[in-house]
């Protein structure tokens, strides 16, 4: 709300517009985390290619003029949400499933080019009629660790960034705004009142936050001076309130939650929920490192969102869904290990039955 009601104020005419939105779409996807939190795990692997080809269809969907809404020179909206997100979960989902079915599948490039090369092409060319550079950047980082996961060789990992570095290359030159968005990164000051307008505006908001921050709602970037302080920049408006101190406190929580979360992705049930676990969580992780990244100016403006901090409907509703995929893998890794922890308990206490039996037969028989 701090972040947001000027914004709200000057262009909805509502001070509390953005919160009250974010509001709903957090009620969503809390109906949506609990409700996943209690739907078997098997039921994500049964219907991977369901999702799979939804996801497919409605990129294209949003690639047909008149049908996606276009908003900033790009086509990412349908009906109100990014497909886009959907498609993150979709990478997760079947990248987790097939290398759980057949592990050796990642251990040779014939294999690993269908079908996991092909459902990344297939992503990439349909947000490249978006265009939608960031989640193509998301996309291929989590396929690549989860495949690394599933025990990809680390020398495959080499023509990877050789083809990483290439398609950089490639977006250099066939996107103007990227070839843009690289220069001004390197001197945002250059250019404050138009491309390196976000750079600039949020190093200062970062640098005017000091160690204790200006307080909680007196920050003045966020006055039409910063763009998008309640989404894609929304942490340096916290650095700007919060300063330095609040600022680590915010990747302090970040660390911690990802520690939890890669903690019950490997002590998860089965392979597959493992791979799933991990796939979340490097998600949320690559997200959290790029955008601190950009607000930093460490990196070239990608337009990725802080999780659970950006203001965003879809990102909210589905980032809180797939924590009660993480709920749903952590509950059924406690009860694995319950259960083998209660085996192991009557294994003991039968082989100690069997010491004592056979310690009361010796007695007997010595004193016969």
């Amino acid at each position: 709300f701090s972040a947001s009601y000027t914004n709200a104020m000057f262009y909805k005419g509502s001070a509390t517009y953005f919160i009250m939105r974010q509001g709903i779409f957090a009620a969503i996807g809390l109906a949506a985390m609990i409700v996943l939190s209690k739907i078997p795990y098997r039921m994500y692997a049964g219907i991977h290619n369901i999702i799979m080809w939804i996801s497919v269809a409605l990129l294209i969907l949003v690639a047909i003029p008149g049908i996606g809404t276009s908003i900033n020179n790009a086509r990412r909206w349908l009906f109100g949400f990014q497909p886009s997100e959907i498609a993150k979960l979709t990478v997760i989902i079947c990248f987790s499933y097939w290398v759980a079915r057949d592990p050796k599948s990642v251990r040779s490039v014939k294999t690993m080019v269908q079908p996991y090369g092909l459902l990344l092409a297939m992503y990439i060319g349909l947000l490249y009629l978006e265009p939608h550079t960031s989640a193509m950047v998301i996309i291929c980082g989590i396929g690549v660790i989860i495949l690394l996961a599933g025990g990809m060789r680390l020398w495959y990992f080499a023509p990877i960034l050789g083809l990483g570095a290439g398609a950089v290359a490639v977006f250099y030159v066939a996107f103007p705004h990227v070839r843009t968005r690289f220069e001004v990164w390197l001197n945002p000051f250059s250019d404050m009142a138009d491309k390196g307008l976000q750079g600039s505006m949020s190093q200062i908001a970062i640098g005017s936050g000091g160690l204790l921050g200006r307080g909680l709602g007196n920050g003045l970037q966020k006055q039409l001076y910063l763009p998008e302080p309640h989404n894609d920049f929304i942490f340096a408006t916290w650095c700007e309130e919060m300063g330095l101190i609040g600022a680590l406190l915010v990747i302090l929580l970040f660390v911690l939650f990802l520690v939890q979360g890669f903690w019950l992705a490997f002590h998860a049930e089965n392979r597959f929920c493992t791979l799933v676990g991990i796939g979340i969580m490097a998600q949320i992780a690559w997200q959290v490192f790029c955008n601190i990244a950009v607000v930093t100016n460490t990196l070239p403006n990608t337009g990725i969102s802080l999780p659970f901090f950006s203001s965003g409907g879809t990102s909210l509703i589905l980032l809180l869904a797939e924590m009660g995929v993480m709920v749903n893998i952590g509950r059924n890794g406690e009860r694995v290990r319950q259960e083998r922890r209660r085996a192991h308990e009557e294994q003991e206490a039968r082989r100690k039955e069997k010491t004592i039996d056979l310690a009361s037969a010796r007695k007997a028989r010595a004193e016969s």
